[in-house]
C-alpha cells in the first residue's frame, strides 16, 4: 500500500502519542510528543506536520494535535 510521506509522519506522531498515553492527561502527553518531535524531527518533517495542522489536523490523535500546535506556537 502506497503511503505519502505526510501520511507516514501522521502515523508516526500518532504512535508516539499512543506510546506515551500513560504519562497523564492530554497536555502531559502532548509535552512529551512535542519534545520528541522537536528533538528528532527535521525542519521539513515539522513543516509537514504544520501543513497538516493548517488543513485541520483531523487525522491527528488529540495529544499529537496539541503537540503540533504547541510547536507551531514556538516557531511563530
Amino acid at each position: 500500500m502506497f503511503q505519502s510521506e505526510q501520511e507516514h509522519l501522521i502515523q508516526m506522531i500518532n504512535q508516539i502519542a499512543l506510546n506515551n498515553i500513560s504519562a497523564g492527561d492530554e497536555s502531559a502527553v502532548a509535552d512529551i510528543v512535542a519534545g520528541h518531535v522537536k528533538k528528532f524531527w527535521s525542519r521539513r518533517m515539522k513543516g509537514q506536520l504544520f501543513d497538516c495542522l493548517a488543513a485541520g489536523g483531523e487525522q491527528l490523535h488529540p495529544a499529537a494535535k496539541l503537540a503540533g500546535e504547541k510547536l507551531r506556537a514556538q516557531v511563530s
